[in-house]
């Protein structure tokens, strides 16, 4: 029998907290949603961002709509569930309506245990026809200090402090789109194309 590889895991602990009844502490599981929406009177894409408030971490600091999964619900559920309580932003309505696209699967998993206590992060785009008033009405209190569209351009992420490098995730975007710009090709299509691309680096065999 061939010696067991080395792996650099860590078991998950184990509580027995009654007789029948056991929890394990484990990773958790989040959802960001990169909620952006293309002006084709402006030529230019928007995204909708938020500024933490004093009752979470990471307070005044600026990120994408963020939070994390719950018991009986699907990544995709979870995103309309933050967006709306971060946002205010019905997707369901807007879906309903045909102004908005909510992925199943995210674009991309983060796994990394350097990251952020840990989390098993699934990153989704969304994708609005139109741009709807954004407002925190319907967060917890003290959880979102306020939110509002920015456009996804170099100059409008330099001018914020960010949480959980989500400047990176946009300044990638907004690198995107000024190419595309600059080649006279930024359109409605231009997030799908740059989703395409992203898969094509991270999946080289599709």
């Amino acid at each position: 029998m061939s010696e067991r590889p080395r792996f650099s895991n860590r078991q998950n602990q184990r509580h027995q907290i009654a007789q029948d009844k056991v929890l394990f502490e484990s990773r958790s599981v989040a959802v960001t949603a990169i909620v952006l929406n293309y002006d084709s009177h402006q030529r230019k894409v928007y995204a909708l961002v938020g500024e933490r408030g004093p009752a979470v971490d990471f307070s005044g600091k600026w990120c994408l709509v963020c939070g994390y999964l719950d018991w009986d619900e699907s990544l995709d559920d979870a995103v309309r569930r933050e967006v709306f309580e971060e946002s205010g932003v019905d997707l369901r309505a807007l879906e309903a309506s045909g102004d908005a696209i909510v992925p199943q699967q995210p674009i991309f998993v983060q796994s990394d245990p350097q990251a952020n206590r840990q989390n098993v992060t699934a990153r989704f785009v969304v994708e609005l026809k139109r741009r709807v008033e954004p407002s925190n009405a319907h967060a917890e209190p003290g959880e979102v200090a306020q939110v509002r569209w920015i456009e996804v351009a170099p100059d409008s992420l330099t001018g914020l402090s960010w949480a959980f490098n989500h400047d990176g995730i946009l300044g990638e975007l907004a690198a995107f789109y000024q190419q595309e710009q600059q080649q006279g090709t930024l359109d409605e299509g231009s997030t799908r194309r740059y989703v395409r691309s992203l898969i094509e680096r991270r999946y080289p065999y599709c």
